[in-house]
């Protein structure tokens, strides 16, 4: 009984204790659901406009690629065209009679000697006119290799060239002789020959105009069709 009531009485004290007091009139700023509503939306306003600036960056940075990936989808069929059309035909431009004409040329070679150096070729042109379009040449040329230390190999190589060459030429009307020079980039090896190129030319013609031609293409070639130049090893 008295243990119950002792304990009855410090409770009562601890009630109605001044710090019990002040506990009970102590006031707390509790955050009011009009404060929450003002934080959220204020927290979602600024989620947004971190979506919205993402959104546009992204769009931005995807325009940009778009942009490029079109450019080079444009560029990349002109490129081939245009490497296409000098890989099969070669532009011509000529002077004759005082006149500037044009056309379109082709030269096959063969060659012979280690890296196919001494070539015989035949090239074909036909000129944009009505009359005399066809010419047909046949040429001699010697390749000079301006890259140093190159050696014989049965992988492609790649070098600058100054080729010179002479030959006999034809419109089926007149005939005539010619010496030409060139330079490009060869590729080679000791059977193939891929050959860019620019080329000068001016055409002696009996009883007619001497002919001055400018063309620019790629000349295929052979080299040592019928020889083995045992040269394999050396790759090795």
């Amino acid at each position: 009984m008295f243990k119950k009531f002792s304990i009855l009485f410090l409770f009562a004290i601890l009630l109605f204790h001044p710090s019990a007091e002040i506990l009970s009139q102590t006031k707390y700023n509790f955050i009011s659901s009009e404060d929450l509503m003002k934080f959220s939306l204020k927290k979602d306003s600024h989620s947004g406009f971190n979506k919205d600036a993402k959104i546009f960056q992204r769009n931005f940075n995807g325009l940009k690629i778009s942009d490029r990936s079109q450019t080079a989808s444009s560029t990349l069929p002109m490129a081939i065209g245009i490497a296409t059309f000098l890989y099969f035909l070669n532009p011509i431009v000529l002077y004759e009679n005082d006149k500037i004409g044009g056309g379109i040329t082709k030269e096959i070679s063969l060659g012979f000697g280690y890296f196919g150096e001494h070539r015989l070729s035949a090239e074909y042109s036909y000129i944009f006119r009505k009359d005399l379009s066809s010419n047909l040449r046949f040429a001699y040329k010697y390749d000079i290799l301006l890259k140093s230390g190159i050696e014989p190999s049965n992988f492609l190589q790649g070098t600058p060239v100054l080729s010179f060459g002479a030959g006999y030429f034809t419109n089926f009307s007149n005939n005539g002789f010619f010496p030409e020079m060139s330079f490009g980039y060869s590729i080679r090896n000791d059977k193939l020959l891929f050959y860019p190129s620019v080329k000068i030319r001016y055409t002696y013609v009996k009883n007619g105009s001497g002919i001055l031609d400018f063309s620019a293409g790629i000349v295929l070639g052979f080299a040592n069709p019928f020889i083995n130049l045992h040269i394999r090893a050396n790759d090795q």
